[in-house]
């Protein structure tokens, strides 16, 4: 018989079947047994192994892995011996199967695959680790250490990486499998280095038992005792205590002790991946990016030499070798902060995980545009954004291009203005803008818009529309005002002259026509009013034109009764009540100043952004006051006088005064009594 796989096993229905399973293809191209002993399974192990095999064997558990591994072994009759667990799944076996039918089996004594421990399912992060798995049945190969087994064998080794199985025994995820096995280990460790104070392999085991279990501060512990029990002259035969030393600093963030201990090891021996992942992680932790480049990049150049390289430490575990996007992604990132815009981008691009490809699109737009390098920029979009990230790819591309030049602002319009949607259009306004004219194809576009679906990061639509005079009542015919304001609200933040464009658009297109246009109108000049930017003359006019499109809006929207009757609770908004009180305000301007004046402080407080044009109107009734006060001067002159004149007999002469007078001062009173004086005194001469 060529071979015997060799399993002990103990409630491991979970696995189980899977990973029998997995060895099928081996079983039938190679003769072999599959020996299982079951150390007292309480589950559905044993009815699972026996649908595999009839060599399933009882044998209770004592503490001592080894005793219990040397107990399967016993059972085997094959040439080779191929030892499994039954939570590992033989994902890649044609290599061995190869191996095992070759000639060439007969010069070796064990052969090393790679065994990947998968420790969370969900993100599928795994540590890797080279080890002694096939053994030439001669005799001599058995196992020692009561837990975390060492194989002995005779004869020379053979490394076929490219084998390699899952191991699901120290699955983050699955806290009970977790708890059970740091119960049984960390017993079992305890009790050796009982038996052996000065284990220092142990002790390493014990920190990575408590950091398996989320115990950092004893797993740091158990690590610096490894450590100190190290001799003063460190060999790579240590190296596995070292690279604990640093997974539980780095852990804990302590990212000094983390570089202190890569460079020591490094100072032994180079070639660990480990150790220059961890090493340029803890640079970049310290924001000491050009050191942690230099080693990000040392690290992938180790990880290719890896695919050719023999020989390998099998003491141990590896933990970064699928770290590969992670590393591209950062590269990708600290080059970008030393300016170094074409090697970031040549990592960025090699980003392909889709847990950093979304976290990646800001940083390679804007490494493109640094470049401007767009026409490239549009074929990453198409090619490699994921249809479910592309809005908001196209928002910060959007963001981007109020803050570039001129000329790079065009070349992204130009790239992108064949897209099939609302930020195609927007890049075809921006460049008809620069030429001076938009076309009527544009003009034609814009009115097949879904204005109630645009995109805040496309509202630099209505901008332009603005700009060149198009009515946008075309377009806006049923909207929501919270809507629009959401968009006025994104373009202000971006244009320094929409008050000079809003103003231009609403003198040209004059008085509204319709409800939505003095609900469009309105808002507009509300914009405008609110960024302040106008002069004098300008803010009058359209503080005018919103207090008129104001006062209809407030008519169109509520009744009478709620108008008639000052119901201002009833109102939305601030703004309204304000239109409501100057709506009244007006009503009282001419016959009744004080409460004139009252509901222009009523105003004022409903919604004090509009103080600048409410203090416009005081002053006007201010101005009013004081003319009425020199009228009354004047009047009361001119009453002395014509007092005199008539007294006199000058009748005359007061019916000339008293008509130039009235032409002044209008029909007072006082005039109209001493014009009837005249007319009587002169009524003898008339007759």
């Amino acid at each position: 018989m060529r071979l015997s796989i060799c399993m002990m096993v103990k409630n491991e229905e979970k696995y189980l079947q899977r990973s029998l399973q997995s060895l099928q293809a081996l079983r039938e191209a190679v003769q072999s047994e599959l020996i299982i002993v079951d150390t007292g399974s309480t589950d559905s192990t044993v009815e699972i192994a026996k649908k595999f095999t009839d060599k399933v064997y009882y044998h209770a558990w004592d503490n001592d892995f080894s005793v219990m591994r040397n107990t399967t072994i016993s059972y085997a009759q094959g040439e080779w011996i191929y030892i499994m667990d039954g939570d590992e799944i033989l994902e890649v076996s044609q290599p061995l199967i190869d191996f095992l039918v070759s000639p060439k089996r007969k010069k070796y004594g064990a052969i090393a695959i790679t065994g990947k421990n998968i420790v969370d399912i969900e993100t599928e992060n795994y540590t890797a680790q080279l080890g002694f798995r096939l053994f030439k049945n001669d005799g001599n190969f058995h196992y020692e250490g009561a837990v975390h087994n060492q194989a002995v064998f005779r004869g020379e080794t053979l490394a076929i990486p490219e084998v390699y199985l899952l191991h699901y025994g120290y699955v983050s995820n699955d806290k009970d499998l977790m708890e059970r096995k740091f119960s049984r280990t960390a017993a079992i460790l305890k009790q050796e280095l009982e038996k052996d104070p000065k284990n220092i392999y142990y002790w390493s085991q014990m920190s990575v038992t408590y950091a398996m279990h989320n115990d950092f501060k004893e797993a740091i512990e158990y690590a610096e005792k490894a450590y100190s029990l190290l001799p003063t002259k460190k060999t790579p035969n240590y190296m596995f205590v070292l690279l604990q030393l640093i997974l539980v600093y780095q852990h804990e963030e302590m990212y000094q002790r983390v570089a202190e201990v890569c460079r020591e090891s490094m100072d032994i021996q180079e070639g660990y991946v480990d150790v220059y992942y961890y090493y340029a992680e803890s640079q970049a932790m310290t924001d000491n990016y050009p050191e942690a480049a230099k080693y990000f990049e040392k690290y992938l150049s180790l990880l290719e030499k890896r695919k050719t390289q023999q020989e390998r430490d099998m003491t141990i575990i590896e933990y970064t070798l699928g770290f590969v996007q992670m590393v591209y992604y950062n590269l990708s990132r600290m080059l970008k902060k030393q300016a170094c815009f074409e090697k970031a981008l040549y990592y960025a691009e090699k980003v392909t995980d889709t847990k950093f490809v979304n976290d990646n699109l800001l940083t390679i737009m804007e490494l493109y545009l640094a470049l401007g390098k767009t026409a490239e920029l549009r074929v990453y979009y198409d090619t490699r954004v994921n249809p479910d990230c592309r809005t908001i790819f196209l928002e910060e591309v959007a963001k981007r291009m109020t803050r570039v030049e001129q000329s790079l602002k065009l070349k992204i319009a130009t790239a992108f203005v064949d897209l099939e949607a609302d930020f195609g259009l927007l890049c075809r306004l921006i460049i008809d803008d620069y030429n001076g004219n938009v076309s009527a194809e544009t003009f034609a576009d814009v009115e097949k818009l879904v204005v109630v679906n645009l995109p805040v990061y496309c509202s630099d639509i209505f901008y332009y529309l603005l700009k060149w005079n198009y009515s946008l009542g075309k377009i806006l015919t049923s909207f929501k005002e919270i809507w629009l304001g959401c968009a006025f609200d994104h373009i202000a933040k971006k244009y320094d002259d929409l008050c000079e464009v809003i103003y231009t658009y609403l003198q040209k297109q004059g008085s509204s026509q319709n409800f939505a246009d003095c609900k469009l109108n309105k808002i507009l000049a509300r914009y405008a009013l609110l960024l302040n930017k106008l002069d004098s003359r300008q803010y009058n006019d359209i503080f005018t034109s919103y207090m008129v499109e104001g006062i209809s809006y407030i008519q169109a929207v509520y009744s009478a009764f709620i108008i008639n009757n000052e119901m201002v609770y009833e109102l939305k908004n601030d703004e309204e009540v304000f239109l409501l009180y100057i709506y009244y305000a007006k009503i009282n301007h001419e016959a009744h100043k004080d409460d004139y004046a009252r509901y222009l402080r009523l105003a004022l407080q409903a919604f004090p952004e509009m103080k600048r044009g409410i203090e416009i109107l005081l002053q006007d009734l201010q101005s009013e006051n004081v003319a009425h006060k020199s009228m009354e001067g004047l009047l009361s002159e001119l009453l002395v006088q014509l007092r005199t004149m008539i007294d006199e007999g000058n009748y005359k002469e007061a019916a000339s005064v008293i008509e130039q007078g009235e032409k002044i001062v209008g029909k007072d009173v006082r005039l109209l009594k001493l014009k009837a004086e005249v007319f009587c005194k002169q009524m003898p001469a008339i007759q």
